[in-house]
């Protein structure tokens, strides 16, 4: 297995289950506030993307927190728990790490991050969310399953008040109603997921998702079945939608997983139906 992140932000590698590419861009902003972390862990495959806030500094500082507390809880528990208890608890521990950072020193108040994580073992793959950055199953370019935004705006969208393209384009499209180590606690849920051979799986924070209308960005990312390409094409994309709009565009990142067999998890019926309504609260 090949892993880099090197001077560039970009991040890539193949294991036996999957081939991966990713990268972080401070885009028009004077800092990087995003984080992207990967790693595999006695056959668990762990990648999430965090869009931190907070100021100057806090942004930066919450973000990385919650990726290291995240990625060091699910590698100390990686065979003594399930994979959905290990990401539980995971997950609780990055939000006690940004809490109590915030909490002990003053300069870093307020501060927070989104979280997106995917962990993929043989069995099936194993998402969950908190914040308004994405993950995305694709399958043949279709969408297949999408996280749903823990927003205001996405909040009226749950209530049929607005549509999605109206949420994206709203003034207050990134005031967040959840989001990681604002509270002492937070809630979510993790969801099971089949895949497939070829399946594609896209993490990203909303400097990537909310650039163009959904349909746009699906194409963005299913446009081409070679990784590099994929990435560097939307990094570019991006850029220059950011550019042609002022320049001060958001920092922006995205992890792409492409499956190399099928799990061996299976969705019943009800799954189906059950994971359709999650993803619309």
């Amino acid at each position: 297995m090949n892993k880099i992140i090197d001077d560039k932000n970009f991040l890539h590698g193949e294991t036996e289950k999957s081939a991966f590419y990713g990268y972080t861009c401070i885009g028009g902003r004077p800092e990087d506030q995003d984080c992207l972390a990967y790693d595999n862990v006695h056959g668990r495959q762990i990648f999430a993307v965090c869009d931190g806030m907070g100021g100057h500094a806090g942004g930066c500082v919450a973000s990385t927190t919650a990726a290291k507390a995240l990625t060091d809880s699910l590698k100390r528990q990686a065979e003594i728990v399930s994979t959905k208890e290990a990401i539980i608890s995971a997950v609780n521990e990055a939000n006690t790490a940004v809490y109590k950072k915030s909490q002990e020193e003053p300069s870093l108040r307020g501060m927070g991050t989104t979280l997106t994580l995917l962990v993929v073992d043989n069995q099936a793959a194993y998402v969950t969310h908190i914040g308004d950055s994405r993950i995305y199953q694709l399958r043949k370019g279709r969408k297949k399953f999408r996280t749903f935004d823990h927003s205001q705006v996405f909040e009226q969208v749950a209530k049929g008040k607005m549509t999605e393209e109206e949420a994206r384009v709203h003034p207050r499209a990134n005031i967040l109603s959840k989001a990681i180590g604002i509270l002492p606690d937070v809630d979510f849920f993790v969801t099971k997921l089949d895949y497939k051979e070829k399946d594609r799986f896209v993490l990203c924070c909303d400097g990537v998702w909310n650039t163009q209308p959904e349909a746009d960005v699906l194409n963005m990312f299913s446009a081409n079945d070679d990784l590099e390409t994929t990435i560097m094409s939307t990094r570019s994309l991006v850029e220059k939608i950011g550019k042609e709009n002022g320049g001060q565009h958001d920092n922006h990142t995205m992890i792409v997983v492409d499956m190399k067999a099928d799990s061996k998890y299976r969705k019943s019926l009800f799954t189906k139906f059950a994971n359709l309504f999650r993803s619309n609260v």
